[in-house]
């Protein structure tokens, strides 16, 4: 099983650095910590140690005495008890300057303590590493004294198994260890909290751009702190002029229509005239290319318009209702078709988009299958196997089209058949507005018996 890492929490991330760096810093500190700790506490534990052998040394001292021809004797006995115990790991030794070991421990039973040879200062204090009975290693502490009745200078030792001292410290330091890795533990928490909580606004900032992407909102809402605030504005400023400059694209492109919608209705009534004067053939002309000159107009506004709204964060259109809309009106255009035209009440996804691009590609779409059609035009929407995608399809019972003629049609200005009225640019629309939203147009056989056209769309997010 491979790492599992918080919710919110992946490598890249900004939390993940930000966790990483706290608990790269909590562990150094911790360790630095664990190791100046036990430091100080083994320095604390040899000063007691050397206090406690210093001690007993003023003890031994004390309690020697000189007697005849030189000869020592212990007036009083030493504690700890450990000294009357063999091999305790507790000793002492009185030793002559020659090497000659006068008086020693109990405990020592018949060895001696191997002392290393040392100059020392009368009272003196030397500490040595010994390797003493079982070859156990000792710290003994060394002194050198003379004693009233006596020419030479004496070397008392007392010696302690180092074990003791070592065990301490060893001790000391796994407690430590154990309790700054539970302390590590909780800081890392903690840190983690603290991160979760100081990046929670950027997850409501995420969530809140999110809301505009899918079309549920037209700006980002709420307040933030005060490091954030200043994008939120300006990211809101952003979406502000997005709109305004939509919206005039949309006012140009309608004044363009409108300035030339009366020139071309003029050419329109003088068609008409002509004919009237028996013109008729020259009348069909000019009648033909006023229609032709309007659909091109129409084309290039409806890419200008889409040029300008594609993208745009918070476009959302309604399928289903555009198809309803749709369904009702063609029924009425074509009533003397008595074409029956359904469109399905399933539940589809929003497209991601303008409504009236929608509305200018499925109107295409539905007029040129009700151009076509018998008696029946079926429009129906689903969600697209790929997340994130709409399928809407038009189906007709009318006669088709052969398999290696469907990519003409897709031509500009293309008519593969003059006995329909149009000029050719409906699907050519219809596909250049779909890729220009990243859609396909495909066409293909209806299992109504004719043609089935099927438009593909980003989708936008649930409602």
């Amino acid at each position: 099983m491979g790492l599992r890492w918080p919710v919110g929490v992946r490598p890249g991330s900004l939390s993940f650095r930000l966790l990483l760096g706290a608990m790269l810093w909590i562990a150094l500190a911790l360790v630095v910590t664990g190791v100046v700790l036990t430091r100080i506490f083994a320095a604390h534990i040899e000063d007691q140690f050397a206090q406690r052998q210093e001690a007993l040394l003023n003890q031994l001292a004390a309690n020697l005495e000189v007697g005849p021809q030189d000869s020592l004797t212990l007036t009083g006995s030493l504690s700890p008890p450990q000294f009357e115990r063999p091999y305790s790991g507790t000793y002492w030794q009185v030793q002559a300057s020659d090497g000659e070991v006068l008086l020693r421990s109990r405990s020592l039973w018949d060895a001696a303590l191997p002392l290393p040879s040392d100059t020392l200062l009368n009272g003196q204090v030397h500490r040595h590493r010994l390797t003493g009975p079982g070859e156990a290693a000792l710290i003994a502490y060394e002194r050198a004294v003379r004693l009233p009745g006596r020419d030479d200078q004496l070397r008392l030792v007392v010696a302690r198994d180092a074990v003791v001292l070592d065990t301490a410290v060893q001790r000391f330091a796994r407690v430590l260890t154990v309790s700054l890795s539970v302390l590590g533990l909780g800081l890392i928490a903690a840190a983690g909290a603290q991160i979760a909580g100081g990046l929670r606004p950027l997850g409501r900032l995420r969530r809140a751009l999110g809301e505009v992407r899918a079309g549920r909102a037209q700006r980002l809402e709420g307040t933030y702190p005060a490091e954030i605030q200043p994008l939120v504005t300006d990211l809101n400023a952003v979406l502000q002029r997005n709109a305004t400059v939509v919206e005039q694209a949309r006012t140009q492109a309608g004044n363009l229509a409108h300035g030339l919608k009366t020139p071309l209705s003029v050419l329109s009534n003088e068609a008409a005239v002509l004919e009237n004067t028996g013109q008729a053939a020259f009348a069909a002309r000019i009648a033909e290319q006023t229609r032709i000159m309007q659909r091109q107009i129409d084309y290039h506004l409806a890419r200008a318009r889409v040029a300008a709204t594609v993208d745009v964060p918070g476009s959302r259109a309604d399928a289903q209702a555009a198809l309803q809309r749709l369904a009702r009106t063609m029924s009425k255009l074509y009533a003397a078709k008595q074409l029956s035209v359904e469109a399905d009440g399933h539940t589809v996804p929003a497209f991601r988009g303008d409504r009236q691009d929608l509305e200018e590609m499925l109107g295409n779409l539905v007029d040129n299958a009700c151009k076509w059609a018998h008696a029946q035009v079926r429009l129906s929407a689903r969600p697209a196997a790929t997340e994130g995608w709409l399928v809407i399809a038009v189906d007709d019972d009318g006669p088709g089209l052969p398999e290696d003629q469907r990519m003409a049609v897709f031509d500009r200005g293309r008519r593969l058949d003059t006995r329909v009225d149009g000029s050719g640019l409906g699907l050519a629309i219809v596909v250049e507005l779909a890729e220009l939203y990243g859609g396909t147009v495909a066409l293909g056989d209806s299992d109504l018996g004719g043609l089935c056209a099927t438009l593909t769309l980003p989708a936008a997010g649930d409602a």
